[in-house]
C-alpha cells in the first residue's frame, strides 16, 4: 500500500521555515506497513491543492495533507476540501467549545474567526485535536481509498497521527509488513566500511535490502525487508546482525537511536563520574547533545562557551601568552581549556574545542576548518586536531563528533 506526503504552504517553497512533518509522517506510515510514494510541498492555492490531490489519488490509497488549517483567509485547505468532496461546512458544537476553552486558558478572545475553526466539511470524520484549534479531517474517496487532513503545526501533527490517524489506517486497511533495522557505526569510513563487509553484503537473502546512511564519524547501515512475513523477517535481520558484529566488533555502537554520546551517558552514570565542557568554535552544540538526554545532571556540572580570547583566560585559565604566541586555535590553548573546564567543574572528565568554523579567520597554516581538540582525564590531558571541512555547520557537527568519540575512546580503558 501506498501513500502521498502532501504540505501545504508558501513558507516551505520560499524556505521561510522547514519542512519537518513530512518525515515524521513517513516515519508513522512505515512502522505500520505503508510505503512512501511520494513527499510533496505545494503553496496556498486552490487549483494546486486539487490538482494535486487528483493525480495522487491515482497512485496512492492514502493522502496526507497538513497545513493551511488556520483561521485567517489564506488558509483555505478546508474550504477547498469540502469543495472537492461535494460537501458543505457546517458548525460542530463540540469542536467550537474546544476551541473556545482553549483560548481563554491563552487569554485569547473567542472571535469569529476562531469559531470559523469549527466549521468543518459535513462529509468528513472529525479527528479531535487536543493541542490546538485545528481539527483534523478525514475523508473516504469512492475508490476505497482516504484523504487526510492534518494542522502543520509539528507537535499537533503528531500527537493526531498517534492518537487518530494510525489506529484508524490500522482499522481501515489489511497492511504488509515492513521491517527496518538500524545498526550505528562508530570510527570508520564508508568506503572502508563497505569493503570490510563486502563479503556478508553479498551473502543477504534477496529479500533483505542494505543502505548505507553516514553522519558526522558514523555510518548507519540499515536493512529492510518489505511485504514479508514480520517475525521471520526480524529474526532474519536480528541473525545478520549478530554476524557483523563478528567482522567489526570495535566499530559497533548499537541500534536506531543509539548515539556515542549515549554510550558515554551510560558510563559516566553507572561509574558515577563528572563532565565537564568547554567549547569555542562549537558554541555549544557538545553541551547540547549531553543535557538534551535525561538523567544529564548526574554527571554533567558545566559547559563554557569561552568564545572570545580574554574569556578563555579569565575563565578557563589559558596562558593569554599561550595565546598571543601560539594562537587561539593550538593544541596548547586546547589542552589548557580542558584542563581549565575539569578544574573549574570539579569534574574527572572534561573535553574541549577551539578552531576555525569561518567563513572567514583561515590561513594557509590554519586553514578554515582547523579545530583542535582535547580531552581531561583524571590522570593525562590527550590533545588532537582535525581538519572539519569548509561549510561552518559541517565544522561544527563534525567537530563536536571527533572529540565526543576521543572521551568514548578514553572511557572505554577504565
Amino acid at each position: 500500500m501506498k501513500a502521498t506526503v502532501i504540505t501545504i504552504g508558501d513558507e516551505i517553497l520560499i524556505g521561510q521555515i522547514v519542512d519537518t512533518n513530512t518525515a515524521s509522517i513517513a516515519r508513522w506510515l512505515n512502522g505500520i506497513g505503508i510505503t512512501i510514494a511520494e513527499k510533496l510541498s505545494i503553496g496556498d492555492s486552490r487549483e494546486d491543492i486539487v490538482a494535486t490531490l487528483h493525480r495522487t489519488l491515482q497512485t496512492s490509497e492514502v493522502v496526507i495533507l497538513t497545513g493551511g488549517l488556520g483561521p485567517t483567509k489564506d488558509d483555505i485547505t478546508k474550504h477547498t476540501l469540502a469543495q472537492y468532496f461535494g460537501s458543505e461546512l457546517k458548525y460542530n458544537a463540540t469542536e467550537g467549545e474546544h476551541v473556545r476553552q482553549l483560548l481563554e486558558r491563552r487569554g485569547v478572545a473567542f472571535i469569529e474567526l476562531n469559531r470559523g475553526q469549527a466549521m468543518l466539511p459535513e462529509c468528513c470524520t472529525v479527528l479531535h485535536n487536543s493541542y490546538g484549534t485545528a481539527p483534523g479531517m478525514w475523508f473516504d474517496t469512492k475508490d476505497g481509498g482516504v484523504v487526510i487532513s492534518l494542522p502543520g503545526v509539528p507537535f499537533e501533527m503528531e500527537h493526531l497521527m498517534e492518537d487518530e490517524v494510525v489506529p484508524r489506517l490500522k482499522e481501515r486497511f489489511t497492511l504488509p509488513d515492513i521491517i527496518h533495522r538500524t545498526m550505528i557505526t562508530r570510527g570508520i569510513a564508508e568506503s572502508i566500511l563497505a569493503e570490510r563487509i563486502a563479503e556478508w553484503e553479498e551473502s543477504l537473502p534477496d529479500y533483505l535490502h542494505l543502505a548505507y546512511l553516514p553522519a558526522p564519524n558514523i555510518v548507519r547501515l540499515r536493512l529492510s525487508a518489505y511485504d514479508v512475513d514480520g517475525r521471520s523477517a526480524s529474526e532474519e535481520i536480528e541473525r545478520q546482525f549478530e554476524m557483523l558484529r563478528a567482522i567489526i566488533p570495535d566499530n559497533i555502537v548499537g541500534f536506531e537511536g543509539a548515539s556515542v554520546e549515549q554510550l558515554i551517558h551510560d558510563i559516566l552514570t553507572r561509574k558515577g563520574l563528572k563532565l565537564a565542557v568547554a567549547e569555542s568554535c562549537t558554541g555549544g552544540c557538545i553541551a547540547s547533545k549531553f543535557t538534551a538526554m535525561a538523567g544529564a545532571s548526574a554527571y554533567f556540572m558545566t559547559g563554557v562557551v569561552s568564545y572570545s580570547n580574554d574569556a578563555k583566560s579569565d575563565i578557563l585559565g589559558v596562558n593569554p601568552d599561550d595565546i598571543k604566541r601560539y594562537g587561539a586555535v593550538s593544541e596548547q590553548v586546547a589542552r589548557q581549556m580542558a584542563e581549565g573546564a575539569r578544574r573549574v567543574g570539579k569534574t574527572d572528565y572534561a573535553i574541549a574545542t577551539t578552531g576555525i568554523a569561518g567563513p572567514s579567520g583561515g590561513s594557509i597554516e590554519k586553514p578554515v576548518g582547523t579545530v583542535w581538540m582535547a580531552v581531561a582525564t583524571p590522570t593525562t590531558t590527550i590533545a588532537l586536531v582535525r581538519n572539519c571541512g569548509s561549510d561552518r555547520s559541517q565544522i561544527i557537527s563534525r567537530a563536536s563528533a571527533y572529540v565526543i568519540e576521543l572521551l568514548y575512546d578514553q572511557l572505554k580503558r577504565i
